[in-house]
């Protein structure tokens, strides 16, 4: 007789025993009900970690360091001197340029009191050829009466041409000191941008920290002689964390910006609550230095994973020694479950999302 024959023989002599193992296998289905409800209530990935903005701080010139404000680790406000480079050269830069706008100026009041007296010469010799014209007509008509000798005509004559030819020469004149003001005006302009580009690179010789912050990743000693664009330290912004949790491609389907998220942050033995705030727009491989040329024939089928960035619920008072580039565990809920956390004693700012 085998053992399921036994078993049912044993059960069916002792009613309280069946019962009893009635109830337990009934216990057990309905517990394995709930976990494989459970299961299937999210995706889940250790893949994961902390991110925040960390910010580059380089040299927009180059120059000699005379002081560094700042080291490794200490936490900076916004605006706050970090690095100052040795102003003299600058300095000496923008007065040439103040001294150039200086002569610039003076020039273009030289050309313009140039232009002014020409204009007035010419208003002077236009009354001269008005009183010219004016006599040469009444000659002209005095001579037809042979009231005037022609002697007297021809000298009326030639001052008139005389008048006229004096005034298109004070009117080349004058158009010739205009042109040289605009000249001059251009000048100015162009003395008072290198005088702007010159106080600008003055400014540069003293770096602040463009955020609030933690310094790193610092480079920059005093007595050293830095370009521009070289990197001097990173300050990296505690204020707005996330995590970026890269999820395999057969899940993305699943997915949605809205959805609730715990997030477990192995460092700190602590889970956190969150939502996805958004998918990324192409997977990692394509963002990589090297991403991959499936065209070529070397293609090898290789289960994806695409970046989704969970935010970190509002209210929850994250321990000061959060910090971007810690492992996390991520789990994404698709459907309310009796272990999902709940939200009920907490306000956030985060709102549940319609359903699909």
């Amino acid at each position: 007789m085998n053992f399921a024959a036994k078993l049912w023989i044993s059960l069916k002599s002792h009613p309280l025993r069946a019962m009893f193992a009635a109830f337990v296998l009934a216990g057990l289905i309905i517990e394995g009900v709930r976990y494989w409800n459970y299961v299937q209530s999210y995706v889940a990935t250790e893949d994961a970690q902390t991110e925040a903005d960390i910010s580059p701080v380089g040299s927009r010139i180059q120059g000699t360091v005379i002081g560094v404000h700042v080291k490794s680790t200490q936490r900076v406000e916004a605006g706050q001197l970090a690095v100052e480079l040795d102003p003299r050269d600058y300095k000496l830069a923008v007065d040439r340029q103040r001294a150039a706008l200086a002569e610039a100026a003076a020039l273009t009041g030289s050309a313009q009191s140039s232009y002014v007296a020409a204009t007035a010469k010419v208003n002077k010799d236009r009354a001269r050829e008005a009183r010219a014209q004016s006599d040469a007509r009444r000659y002209t008509a005095l001579l037809k009466e042979h009231v005037a000798s022609a002697e007297q005509y021809d000298n009326i004559i030639s001052a008139e041409m005389v008048a006229v030819a004096t005034v298109q020469a004070d009117e080349a004149a004058a158009a010739a000191a205009l042109k040289n003001v605009a000249v001059r005006q251009a000048a100015i302009a162009a003395a008072q941008v290198a005088l702007d580009e010159a106080l600008l690179n003055l400014s540069y010789t003293k770096i602040h920290s463009p955020v609030d912050g933690i310094v790193g990743n610092k480079t920059v000693e005093i007595g050293e002689r830095v370009q521009p664009g070289q990197g001097l330290f990173s300050v990296t912004s505690l204020d707005d964390l996330w995590v970026t949790a890269n999820f395999k491609e057969t899940w993305i389907g699943e997915l949605h910006p809205g959805q609730r998220a715990t997030i477990h942050v192995d460092a700190l033995g602590r889970d956190f609550d969150g939502y996805v705030e958004g998918l990324g727009g192409a997977t990692g491989a394509l963002y990589s230095l090297l991403p991959p040329e499936n065209a070529t024939g070397n293609w090898i089928r290789v289960v994806q994973r695409l970046p989704v960035r969970i935010r970190f619920d509002h209210g929850q008072d994250p321990p000061t020694h959060l910090r971007p580039g810690l492992s996390a565990e991520v789990k994404v809920w698709l459907k309310a479950a009796d272990d999902a956390p709940q939200d009920r004693n907490r306000t956030s700012s985060w709102q549940p999302v319609r359903a699909r």
